[in-house]
């Protein structure tokens, strides 16, 4: 065993430069003091502690390896550290990110991060975290957290302070086994979601903790036990704590699994009487206290030592991150008019940045817009819908029309409206994660007399469609109509056209209750002979009641524009149909496709790609027609397309905007041309990003629908 000395006159000035210096079974004895951006993985079996008081890692860029200040992939004790910063591109970042071997902290602070320890699956691995405190970790998204463990063998929690998790869980473990005894998980009057939450069950010891919920609280269960799902064997000991409930219909335990969970010699506050729980639970020896306890907010760790130097190691220039798409300093103004409804816009990008439209009384106002402002970076994207919609009050429909979810928080694509205002005047309320439609009531302006109601039959506006999601490419086409019921995320699923996958994990975003249906088109050179296609639903979800049940429909199918009899179930996990052979299938022929396209200039001109089908035509394109002149750029190619609706798209590269119109690149669409079908767009891309647009044409017979 070695001792390696870190800090000013030391063996080593950078804490990373010991690291790797390490071999198993050493020592890293750091000199209390502030370090800069000193990241490390370790992959050997050592101890990392401080000496002389707390070492304090300071994140302020991004950790180079995209995930945390320390990587750990072996046995790791880390005493005596104070880390925050940590922040990455995914927004999943982590002060401690535990990889392999086994973690202890111990006599530490982790705090202000986007997670404070972050753990994915480590089949036999174990994390002990005592005399702690973890504090204000979280990005506000509800997917990170103070402490989140992934499916380990063990979590111990043991005399330690958890504490103002932003949005997320105080503490979030998927461990075979957790136990947490002698601590305070307390969301005082923060904005934290559970205290505990055990979302696959397990086996769990809660002992002579302090829990308290706050007022603010995003969910009203304190301890969650298996709403994600439970393995086949669980149980649950809650024993000897003290129970603080400051939120309205709180609920001490939520339990999700056919377990009991055993409740037993707890002290409660603000039920109303003995702890409220959800599920099967015994509850025994329960005695209500008559005031609340005065809760102890202290740190456990003490005093961290006399002030200590700041040690800045020489800089690690990290991989260039893709930064995100900046939100334009003006807004987008879409239409014409002298009322003005004003949307404050931010989304997460995941392969491609969120669009969505808007509608005024049921009056769709412009085309698909493009969100490029990131949640959580920079101020919203401001969108000004114009029109002459007048005093009254008004239904505003935004719809998110390419919501995406890969299967992680990193792979999700999410659009969120942060504000909402008419004619100057904010709109109370109007904040949302928007899962596929979210409706907004605008009140009348002041002064405003609202006429008596006339007697007519009330019209039902639906939603727009979502888009046709082409998958794969070739000339046989294979149309699924499908629908959900959407419960914590959207249903998904997979296709296999005679046991061979044809493209990714799909997401259905139409709501069956609101009669929507979404086509998916899966196309391939599959041949007139009949097929055999499965559709399996990827993440099928129960809760225990219809309102949290996560479904999947497939509502009609059809090959090559003829429908498939009987094609219609709702799918549990597997559903499997016969397409009968096809009398032939449309056939490829050259076709001229013209995309017409001018420009603002400045500073440049405008670049784009053009696609149809998915298919890009040609490289690059730089545009030079003047929109201002009347001038119009043709950019001609040939393709073999089969007869049927097309969709064409045009990703602006370039955008620039330096504060006035004078000083704005822009890309306008003019006109699409594919054969002899014609569209006349006029569309101003203002603001960069993808626009997609349908083109008409000799369409093959679109499915009846149900």
């Amino acid at each position: 065993m070695a001792i390696l000395t870190v800090g000013t006159n030391q063996q080593y000035a950078r804490i990373a430069d010991a690291i790797a210096a390490t071999r198993d079974g050493d020592v890293v004895n750091v000199q209390a003091g502030t370090y800069v951006n000193d990241f490390a993985t370790i992959s050997t079996k050592i101890t990392l502690q401080g000496v002389g008081g707390m070492v304090k890692m300071v994140a302020t860029v991004r950790p180079p390896n995209g995930k945390a200040i320390l990587t750990t992939t072996n046995d790791v004790t880390i005493d005596r550290f104070e880390m925050s910063g940590a922040k990455v591109a995914d927004r999943n970042g982590a002060a401690v990110r535990f990889e392999g071997g086994n973690l202890t902290i111990s006599n530490s602070y982790i705090h202000d991060n986007e997670n404070g320890i972050l753990s994915g699956t480590v089949a036999n691995g174990t994390v002990t975290i005592r005399n702690s405190e973890f504090a204000q970790n979280g990005t506000g998204d509800g997917y990170s957290h103070n402490v989140y463990i992934g499916e380990i063998r063990q979590l111990t929690i043991a005399d330690s302070y958890f504490h103002d998790a932003v949005v997320g869980h105080e503490i979030k473990s998927r461990a075979l086994s957790t136990t947490i005894t002698g601590s305070r998980i307390q969301n005082n009057g923060g904005s934290a979601s559970y205290e505990i939450d055990l979302p696959n069950g397990g086996t769990g010891l809660i002992e002579g903790n302090v829990i308290q919920q706050g007022a603010n609280t995003q969910n009203p269960n304190m301890i969650a036990f298996g709403a994600e799902g439970a393995r086949a064997t669980n149980s649950l000991v809650v024993r000897g704590n003290t129970i603080v409930n400051d939120r309205s219909n709180g609920v001490a335990v939520f339990n999700a699994t056919g377990a009991t969970v055993t409740l037993a010699n707890n002290q409660v506050f603000g039920f109303g009487g003995v702890a409220t729980v959800r599920g099967p639970v015994a509850q025994t020896g329960t005695t209500i206290l008559g005031s609340r306890p005065a809760l102890n907010t202290s740190s456990p760790i003490g005093a961290s030592g006399p002030t200590a130097p700041v040690v800045t190691p020489p800089p690690i220039v990290p991989p260039a991150p893709t930064p995100p798409a900046p939100a334009p300093s003006a807004p987008v103004i879409v239409g014409s008019g002298p009322d003005s409804l004003r949307l404050g816009m931010t989304g997460d990008a995941w392969q491609g940045n969120a669009q969505f439209t808007v509608r005024v009384d049921g009056v769709q106002v412009g085309g698909v817009q493009t969100v490029t402002a990131a949640r959580g970076v920079g101020p919203s994207q401001s969108f000004d819908f114009r029109g002459t919609f007048g005093p009254a009050a008004h239904t505003v429909a935004v719809a998110f029309l390419n919501d995406a979810y890969g299967g992680t928080p990193a792979t999700d694509r999410n659009l969120y409206i942060d504000n909402l205002s008419y004619n100057g005047v904010g709109v109370p309320g109007a904040t949302a994660n928007i899962r596929a439609v979210s409706n907004f009531a605008v009140p009348p302006a002041a002064g405003f007399v609202t006429p008596p109601p006339v007697s007519t039959p009330p019209v039902s506006t639906p939603p727009a469609p979502p888009p046709t999601v082409a998958v794969g490419s070739g000339p046989d086409r294979l149309t699924l109509r499908m629908a959900e019921d959407a419960w914590q995320g959207d249903a998904q699923f997979t296709v296999k056209v005679d046991g061979v996958q044809i493209g990714g994990v799909q997401t259905v975003t139409a709501l069956r209750s609101a009669g929507a249906s979404q086509v998916f088109e899966i196309r391939g050179t599959f041949g007139p002979a009949a097929h055999s296609v499965a559709i399996a639903f990827v993440n099928d979800a129960y809760a225990g009641t219809p309102d949290t049940d996560r479904n999947l429909y497939i509502e009609s199918l059809g090959y090559n524009g003829a429908n498939v009899a009987g094609a219609s179930a709702g799918i549990r996990a597997v559903s499997t149909f016969t397409v009968p052979p096809s009398p032939g299938v449309p056939t490829p022929t050259p076709t001229t496709v013209v995309f017409s396209l001018s420009e603002d200039a400045w500073q440049g001109d405008a670049q784009a790609f053009v696609s149809i089908d998915g298919q890009r035509l040609g490289g690059l394109q730089t545009i030079t027609a003047s929109h201002a002149l009347g001038q119009t750029q043709r950019l001609s190619f040939v393709v073999p397309l089969a007869a049927g609706p097309h969709q064409a798209s045009v990703e602006f590269t370039n955008d620039a905007y330096g504060g006035t119109r004078l000083t704005d690149r822009n890309l306008f669409v003019d006109r699409i041309e594919v054969g002899a079908q014609r569209i006349d767009p006029a569309a101003a891309m203002n603001s960069g990003g993808v626009q997609i647009f349908s083109v008409p044409g000799p369409a093959l017979p679109l499915l009846p629908t149900p």
